[in-house]
């Protein structure tokens, strides 16, 4: 239940410029102030919203029973029946379940209940913590772990105390609406769409119309520092008749299905690629082998509280123009069909690395534009997929690597080590392969990196070495840092380049370089034995077997020299990929160790949304290019299916045996065999 707040005619006790509108505009009976609005916290009060600052707003009050369940605290189970705007500032880390939102999007039943709440006027303002943090697998972050992009909840970049702005403006703007508008939003249970339309439309990356309908204005977890609250009361109080946007509402008219143990590998209770099916927000695990994905959606629910026609906008925010088609399939276009190609890992526009595609659905009355409903289809991050040159499946690999470099950012000082062995040490190994995959003007550059910046990094040392100059050596620190990353950010590389791309471009030639292991194996295991990491022996011998048992490297699994299972010209894009990874955890723990900081764990993926694989698939087709089943590469054995899906222990043209998929409790990983 919720406390009743006292009838008073000051809205907020806010001085600032948004407080003073607000209350001159509830003093003229323009803004419809709080009256109808609860807030409820959900976190203990860890991160609580200060509610004498809102007079009006009523709190709610867990009741006793609530209490003793403990079902006030953690992710809402309930639609509560008022108006209401809350918070809960609660988060596991990443890889131990992650963010309340991560939890409603791993599950169809989540979804839905965030879709009852956002039509039934509750909001709630969660966290990320470490769910949208640039890095990969830890090291930094993990990128976008979100399934889905949803309009059902705000998720605040950061951790605790960061919904705090989030709530503020949300509750201002619900304040300035007027109050027939607010009214009918409440009455129609559109208030919250309403809401979400002036929030996207306000912030300070959106600049005009036009950037409405990009992705920079939908992403999936927003920056408090992008909030515009004086625009978005400015929005809200003009909110009136037509101004007022419709709410977008979708169904699926048609989806491609997809068989377990055919068209993709789980355990026998994972039967579906539904992430989540709602009148808002439409979202999918693309686990089918397919080469593409195809649905079709209709938005002709969609509607407004004055009845008025609409029209509706269906439009790509994230993923690869050239990989995903939408296709008007009505004259008015408010039903489409959505053919979507598997995309790998991939960049947002905040500049996380993610794997999801996201569509927004938009419905416009000719004055306003609704908030988008949402279609996304997140793609596995530890799969990696191939194509031939007719765009057929070609490999599917169920144990991607992780792609990160591990190079430091610009701050780091380890770039200044580097610099100085780049030129101290150049005839060494290491460096001898630095410089190969570095130009002539980089490698001067890199030396004089190490020059300049010798005197003021020793200037530090000596401030740093003295305790009572504690805080001198800090801003000497902090200057030092600052004064590096514009250096490795500067275009001074033939004038278009900084030295920070020109080493991502070396570490990437030279990761790409099909032989660099096997023809520097005994040297470069003579590095690994003499590292800094103390596992790098044991990580590098990991993937090289890895590579052995997926037939790309030949040889002996423990002792003796490999070689490439094919010549350079023969590899397949997929053995070439898996080389390149292997290539990446042999830089980061034996050539450059002190340098590169790179997890050699597989791409990062949350095990509720799939088992690990240790195989890799390769389609088959006959002569006439009509697919005819697939060639496992597991546990360096060989395993023949047919298109069914089906074992074929004697080999093509033998007898077909059901598979049995089961989860090994030692590993976690998934196992298969006859059934």
């Amino acid at each position: 239940m919720a406390s009743a707040a006292p009838a008073v005619a000051q809205v907020t006790t806010r001085t600032d410029e948004v407080g003073k509108r607000l209350n001159e505009w509830f003093q003229a009976g323009t803004a419809a102030g709080l009256g109808a609005i609860t807030y409820e916290n959900r976190d203990g009060g860890h991160s609580p919203l200060n509610a004498a600052e809102w007079p009006q707003l009523k709190v709610y009050a867990p009741s006793d029973a609530e209490k003793g369940a403990n079902a006030h605290m953690g992710p809402a189970g309930a639609v509560r029946q008022m108006p209401l705007i809350g918070n809960c500032s609660m988060s596991a880390p990443a890889d131990r379940g992650g963010s309340l939102p991560r939890l409603y999007f791993i599950q169809p039943q989540g979804f839905l209940f965030l879709t009852n709440q956002y039509l039934n006027t509750n909001l709630f303002v969660y966290p990320e913590h470490q769910d949208y943090d640039p890095g990969w697998n830890g090291v930094g972050g993990y990128g976008d772990l979100y399934t889905a992009n949803t309009p059902f909840c705000i998720i605040a970049q950061g951790s605790s105390y960061q919904d705090q702005p989030f709530v503020r403006a949300f509750l201002s703007a619900t304040v300035a609406l007027p109050p027939d508008t607010q009214a009918a939003l409440i009455k129609s249970r559109a208030l919250m769409p309403a809401l979400q339309s002036i929030f996207r439309r306000s912030n300070k990356m959106v600049q005009s119309e036009e950037d409405y309908f990009t992705g920079k204005a939908h992403p999936p977890v927003f920056d408090p520092a992008q909030i515009d609250e004086a625009r978005m009361v400015e929005l809200a109080h003009q909110m009136k008749d037509a101004s007022i946007p419709p709410v977008t509402l979708l169904n699926v008219v048609r989806e491609g299905t997809s068989t377990a143990g055919r068209d993709y590998f789980e355990m026998p209770s994972v039967n579906s690629e539904v992430v989540g099916t709602s009148p808002c927000g439409i979202a999918r695990i693309y686990r089918r082998s397919a080469a593409n994905y195809e649905i079709t959606v209709s938005a002709r629910q969609s509607g407004t509280i004055k009845k008025m026609p609409l029209k509706i906008k269906w439009v790509l925010l994230q993923g690869d123009p050239q990989k995903v088609k939408i296709t008007p399939s009505s004259p008015d276009a408010s039903e489409a069909t959505i053919n979507v190609g598997w995309h790998p890992e991939m960049r947002a526009a905040t500049g996380i690395q993610t794997h999801r595609v996201d569509i927004g659905v938009f419905a416009g009355n000719g004055t306003a534009w609704s908030a988008p409903a949402f279609i996304s289809f997140y793609m596995l991050p530890n799969e990696m997929r191939f194509l031939d040159e007719k765009g057929r499946v070609q490999e599917i690999c169920y144990e991607n690597g992780n792609p990160d470099p591990g190079i430091p950012p610009p701050t780091d000082l380890r770039w200044l080590a580097l610099a100085r062995r780049s030129h101290n040490e150049r005839k060494s190994l290491a460096m001898g392969l630095l410089a190969k995959g570095l130009s002539e003007e980089a490698l001067v550059r890199m030396k004089a990196l190490a020059d300049e910046f010798a005197p003021q990094q020793e200037k530090w040392r000596e401030l740093a070495a003295e305790p009572a100059k504690k805080t001198e050596a800090e801003a000497a620190e902090k200057k030092l840092k600052e004064d590096l990353r514009k250096r490795l950010e500067a275009p001074e590389i033939g004038g278009k380049h900084s030295l920070i791309e020109a080493m991502y471009t070396a570490i990437d030639t030279l990761a790409s370089s099909p032989d660099m292991f096997v023809a520097l194996q005994e040297d470069l295991m003579g590095l690994a034995r003499k590292s800094s990491k103390g596992t790098a022996v044991q990580d590098i011998m990991a993937a090289r077997k890895r590579l052995l048992d997926w037939g790309v490297l030949l040889g002996q699994e423990d002792i003796g020299r490999v070689e490439l299972i094919a010549d350079e010209e023969r590899l397949t894009a997929g053995d070439k990929h898996h080389l390149k990874q292997f290539h990446l955890t042999v830089l980061s723990q034996a050539v450059l160790p002190e340098f590169l900081d790179r997890s050699v764990a597989p791409a990062y993926v949350d095990q509720r949304l799939t088992s690990p694989k240790n195989w890799r698939d390769i389609h088959l087709y006959d002569k006439e290019g009509a697919p005819i089943g697939w060639m496992r590469r597991a546990n360096g054995r060989r395993f023949e299916f047919n298109m069914e899906g089906k074992l074929l222990p004697e080999g093509r043209g033998g007898k077909a045996v059901d598979v049995e998929y089961k989860r090994d409790p030692a590993t976690g990983r998934l196992l298969f065999g006859p059934k």
